[in-house]
């Protein structure tokens, strides 16, 4: 069904950008867009049928994100932080986003097992977790580490946790919050003080500024929408002597963005295809919840698509590069029909 809700989501952007103001540019960024579920469809009906191959693409991530976490740790001791981030290896402030949403099936994975097992591989799985979800404090990027935060705590409760355990490494991992906040003010003024002030909740918020402009483009064209890729095009139509809009790429909401860019058919049809992938997850993990891969694959896509989250473009490239690759390994773990704790 998530497949068909997908096809069903992508009709509907191809329908509204073909009747947007600028048809060749929104059918392009709606048709190309598409390569991600498409990736997401090989990943579970092809390449994942095989759960020892499920088994190598999480290795896979888990190494990719040591060796993200190894770079950042090396530009925090040669460069530092540029303008409160970190942008090794990209050049842009991207790591915490790699970090986050590519990493996060294995660092659920790593969570579940720090708590639901005994012996060294819990420990080995917590001091794998601790180290990431410090190194993702430092990237800077306050709503990926939440989501890997949240997650993470989530991914424990719901797979057998030992309840002495679980609350140690709640315990530990807020003290290195803490720790990290006293040794760097400047890093905990950005996640504490800043983001207190920049909450979208007062009209001077920057997150209110760019969400503003959303509302309105999707009240001037409720059915259809401007068009996918076509936001910051239309929203600096907006300004008037009495309003001066806040025009970025998008209007950092996957929600909004749905509703400015594809109209009211497009938020229906997108929220059932997320909704789609989340219960696929959901209801197979629940199946086979004794496998930890299974029981906590649903986190993926309910942490990634969280609702009030400030989020990346919905229709980019580099946010959907790390989100669907997350997305497409909690999806093929539905290959996974066995009982076995791994």
């Amino acid at each position: 069904f998530w497949v068909r809700a997908g096809f069903a989501f992508w009709a509907v952007c191809l329908i509204t950008a073909a009747l947007s103001s600028n048809p060749i540019f929104s059918l392009t960024e709606a048709f190309i867009w598409f390569r991600f579920p498409l990736f997401a469809f090989a990943t579970v009906f092809w390449l994942g049928k095989d759960k020892r191959l499920i088994y190598a693409m999480l290795l896979s991530m888990a190494l990719g994100l040591l060796l993200m976490c190894s770079i950042l740790t090396a530009e925090i001791i040669i460069e530092g932080q540029k303008g409160g981030r970190l942008v090794w290896p990209y050049g842009d402030p991207l790591p915490g986003s790699y970090i986050a949403k590519l990493g996060l099936p294995v660092f659920a994975i790593l969570v579940a097992l720090a708590v639901g097992v005994t012996g060294p591989l819990a420990v080995i799985s917590a001091m794998l977790a601790l180290a990431t979800l410090v190194v993702s404090i430092l990237t800077g990027e306050r709503i990926n580490f939440l989501i890997r935060a949240c997650g993470g705590m989530l991914a424990g409760l719901i797979w057998r946790p030992i309840w002495s355990r679980y609350i140690s490494l709640v315990i530990v991992e807020i003290l290195a919050v803490v720790i990290v906040f006293q040794t760097a003010p400047s890093i905990g003024n950005r996640y504490v003080d800043n983001f207190i002030e920049q909450l979208p909740t007062k009209q001077e918020s920057p997150y209110r500024k760019a969400m503003d402009p959303g509302y309105k483009l999707f009240h001037n064209n409720l059915l259809t929408g401007v068009g996918v890729g076509s936001f910051q095009r239309h929203c600096e139509d907006l300004a008037t002597s009495d309003y001066t809009p806040s025009c970025h790429p998008h209007p950092h909401n996957y929600y909004i963005q749905m509703l400015a860019e594809t109209g009211v058919f497009g938020l229906i049809f997108g929220v059932l295809f997320i909704g789609a992938m989340t219960w696929t997850c959901f209801a197979h993990g629940w199946r086979y919840r004794a496998n930890v891969v299974t029981a906590t694959a649903w986190v993926v896509p309910f942490g990634l698509f969280w609702p009030i989250a400030s989020t990346a473009d919905f229709f980019g490239q580099w946010n959907n590069i790390f989100l669907w690759t997350g997305l497409a390994i909690a999806l093929a773990s539905a290959n996974i029909t066995d009982d076995s704790h791994l």
